[in-house]
C-alpha cells in the first residue's frame, strides 16, 4: 500500500493525498482498478476531516485507488469556522479558483494511471456538500479554456468518468444558511464563496449548478436526506430533473432522515450520534454498484 502527499501548488495551499493498493494482486500478476478522487466539504472555508480519510479507506477496501483532494480554502490554516479570531485567510481561494485544482488532480491521476494500475475509463469524482459543488463544477466546466490553460491540460484529461454527489450544495443560496453566528460569519462566508462582501446576482447565478447542466457532462450518482437543513434537498431534486431533461444518466437516492454532514453515516466517521444513520449508511455500496456499471 502507498500513502503519500502530492503538492498541487507551490504555496502549499492545495495537495492530493494518495491511498493506493499495491498494483500486484498476486505474484507477477496485476489488475487494473478504478480510481476515486474525494473532495471533502467545509463551506469553501475549511475541510471536513470525517469526509476525507474515512471515506478513502472505505473505497480503498472496495478496490478503488483512492485520492483526497485538499483544494484551497478561505481559511488558510483549516481552523474550525467557529475559531476565526486569529485565522489567516487565503484571498485567492474563492470559487471558481478550486476548479483549477480539481483539474490538476484529474491530470495527476491520469498521468500516473500506469504506475497505480488505474483503468483510465473509470476515474470518478466524489464530493460532499461544497466538495460536491466542486466535483459538479468540474463536470459542467471540464472544457472551460481558462482553468484548463492554468492547469496545463486538455478537456479529455479533465473530464471524469462520473461524479458522486453526497448531500450536495448546488448553489450559494444554501451555503449562506450556515451563517447562524451573525453578520460577521455571513460576511466571511461571502468572501469565501465570492471574494467580496457584496456579491452580484451574476455571481450567485454562476454557482446555481442546476442552471448549467449540459447534455455531454458525465453521469451522476446523488444521495441526500430530506431532513437536511443546510443543503437543500429540493435543489437536489431540481438538479436531478435538469439532468433528466438534458439526457444525462443519473441515479438519485433521497433518504427520509438525517441531518447535513453525515459522511459514511456510521461509527467510522461519526463525530457524534447525529452522524449515525443506518438507513443511509448503504450509500457507499449503492455508489459502488453504480460505478461498476462503467463510464460514459
Amino acid at each position: 500500500m502507498r500513502c503519500e502527499r502530492i503538492e498541487l501548488r507551490d504555496d502549499g495551499t492545495s495537495c492530493l493525498d494518495v491511498l493506493a493498493l499495491d498494483p500486484e494482486i498476486a505474484a507477477g500478476k496485476t489488475t487494473e482498478r478504478p480510481a476515486i478522487i474525494i473532495c471533502p466539504g467545509g463551506g469553501y472555508l475549511t475541510h471536513a476531516q470525517r469526509e476525507g480519510e474515512p471515506v478513502a479507506a472505505r473505497f480503498l477496501g472496495m478496490g478503488y485507488q483512492s485520492f483526497i483532494l485538499r483544494y484551497p480554502t478561505y481559511i488558510a490554516d483549516h481552523r474550525k469556522p467557529s475559531d476565526l479570531s486569529d485565522a489567516r485567510f487565503n484571498e485567492n481561494a474563492p470559487w471558481p479558483e478550486p476548479v483549477v485544482d480539481v483539474m490538476r488532480a484529474m491530470a495527476w491521476v491520469r498521468a500516473h494511471a500506469g504506475e497505480f494500475c488505474i483503468d483510465e475509463n473509470r476515474i470518478y469524482m466524489l464530493g460532499f456538500s461544497v466538495g460536491a459543488h466542486l466535483a459538479c463544477s468540474l463536470a459542467e466546466r471540464f472544457d472551460d479554456e481558462e482553468p484548463l490553460a492554468r492547469a496545463g491540460i486538455d478537456a479529455r484529461t479533465a473530464r471524469p468518468s462520473g461524479i458522486v454527489l453526497c448531500y450536495p450544495m448546488l448553489s450559494a443560496d444554501g451555503v449562506l444558511k450556515m451563517s447562524e453566528d451573525g453578520e460577521g460569519f455571513a460576511r466571511i462566508l461571502k468572501r469565501a464563496l465570492f471574494g467580496t462582501d457584496e456579491p452580484s446576482e451574476d455571481q450567485f447565478e454562476a454557482m446555481r449548478l442546476a442552471h448549467h447542466v449540459r447534455p455531454d457532462m458525465p453521469r451522476s450518482f446523488i444521495w441526500h436526506t430530506a431532513e437536511d437543513e443546510l443543503a437543500s434537498p429540493q435543489e437536489t431534486l431540481d438538479f436531478a430533473s435538469a439532468l433528466l431533461a438534458a439526457g444525462v444518466p443519473c441515479e438519485l437516492h433521497l433518504f427520509e432522515r438525517g441531518p447535513h454532514g453525515q459522511a459514511l453515516c456510521d461509527e467510522t466517521s461519526a463525530a457524534d450520534e447525529t452522524h449515525l444513520n443506518p438507513e443511509a449508511a448503504v450509500w457507499p455500496t449503492l455508489a459502488h454498484a453504480w460505478m461498476s456499471l462503467g463510464g460514459r
